[in-house]
């Protein structure tokens, strides 16, 4: 693929991040969900055998590999969509010395601990927020309530598996597991699609209001936001906590895709099926396909996870970083163009997804299921990581600030 590249700029790498954190965390949550997914190949070779590595990989994938898209992608585009300043150094190297501390609190096998410090930086990155939307000079599209309340699921979720950890309630951990595991992700990508994931697609998307004061349309989207994601939000601990899982199961996949369907009608040909775009749609496909999976198979809930997360979060945080990262970097002229290494991360990541999800049906080869899929979505994150972080320190040479327009 044959890129021009843009101007060079005077300003160093690192006094580009506190501006745009995802040139930082991208990188970061690459790093760490490779790292996460080869605790399984480690495990099953005999090289780390010493402790079932499931919480880890849990937890690595979850807080550390997603948890840093999240970051880095509303740590840069939030002050943008509010007119608000964006976070200081300081603030920055905050949140980060609290992720790198709690990836190392899960490596040194201290789940608690780990735990304990990523709640510790969702309240601090949550409050950097609020203090930017109590300062707005523009409101945020109204599925951002949504976001919020997918804050409140990991918060809820990791306070959750902390009193399990201390073994105070005996359930905390099973409601605290699908708070963080699901809502945490699932919340955010449902509330950022009305705006974002329908602009990538060409779609219309909710338009903003330029005052500060909600207007009677925001307020009504924004209503119908919080309903949807309470609904979520109740059937992941109704799951767990009632003996209905089937019901509270065939409720969320009704409230999810419906509102997901609705707000983001990815099934339009708004622009060319383009490999953004295809690779974005896949994605969305995978969520649904993943919710629908526990009503046609009860009893492999753990598979419906896994494609909804490999082939549906996973897929969309390599889609949008993408299209961040050559946003910010001066390459977004490749926008409509064809992408052969996110085609490949698109064919490595949904054969991962098939073979982990088939895996769990065939109990005695398992382990091989698994390993191959380790493998593919490792090979996948790698091939992606090559062709587009190292764009991270390009700044965008339109903008001679190095404060890449919000277009991403």
């Amino acid at each position: 693929m044959n890129e021009p590249h843009p101007s060079a700029s005077t300003r160093s790498y690192f006094s580009l991040c506190p501006s745009e954190p995802f040139r930082i965390f991208f990188p970061l949550g690459t790093f760490v969900g490779i790292s996460g997914v080869s605790l399984w190949p480690l495990f099953f070779s005999g090289i780390h055998h010493g402790f079932y590595p499931g919480v880890m990989h849990a937890r690595m994938m979850i807080e550390g590999f997603m948890g840093a898209f999240i970051f880095g992608f509303l740590g840069t585009a939030f002050p943008r969509l509010t007119g608000t300043p964006h976070l200081s150094r300081e603030e920055l190297w905050t949140v980060l010395a609290l992720y790198c501390a709690m990836i190392g609190a899960h490596i040194a096998e201290r789940p608690l601990a780990g735990d304990v410090l990523f709640l510790l930086l969702l309240a601090i990155f949550a409050t950097f927020l609020a203090r930017r939307f109590a300062q707005r000079k523009s409101l945020p599209p109204p599925g951002f309530v949504l976001v919020a309340l997918g804050f409140l699921n990991a918060f809820a979720g990791t306070a959750l598996l902390i009193l399990g950890g201390w073994k105070l309630w005996p359930q905390s951990s099973l409601v605290g597991a699908n708070l963080l595991h699901e809502g945490w992700v699932l919340l955010h990508i449902i509330g950022l699609g009305s705006f974002l994931l329908a602009r990538f697609l060409g779609l219309p998307s909710v338009a903003l209001p330029e005052s500060i004061v909600p207007t009677p349309e925001w307020t009504r989207r924004a209503m119908v936001a919080g309903v949807a994601g309470v609904s979520i939000t109740v059937t992941l601990a109704a799951e767990a906590l009632l003996p209905w899982p089937y019901a509270a199961a065939s409720a969320r996949c009704f409230i999810a895709a419906g509102y997901l369907l609705f707000t983001v009608p990815f099934y339009r040909a708004a622009v060319p099926n383009v490999t953004l775009t295809l690779s974005l749609r896949l994605a969305l496909v995978m969520i649904i396909a993943g919710l629908v999976f526990p009503l046609c198979w009860p009893g492999q809930r753990v598979a419906g996870l896994h494609v909804v997360f490999l082939g549906g979060f996973s897929l969309i945080a390599f889609t949008v970083g993408t299209r961040v990262v050559l946003g910010h970097s001066g390459f977004s002229h490749l926008f409509p163009k064809r992408l052969p290494f996110l085609l490949a991360t698109i064919v490595f990541i949904f054969a991962a997804t098939a073979l982990r999800a088939v895996g769990d049906f065939l109990p005695l080869a398992r382990l091989h299921w698994l390993n191959g899929a380790s493998y593919l979505w490792m090979l996948g994150a790698l091939i992606w990581a090559w062709r587009v972080l190292p764009k991270v320190r390009i700044p965008d040479s339109e903008d001679s600030e190095g404060r890449a327009p919000a277009r991403s």
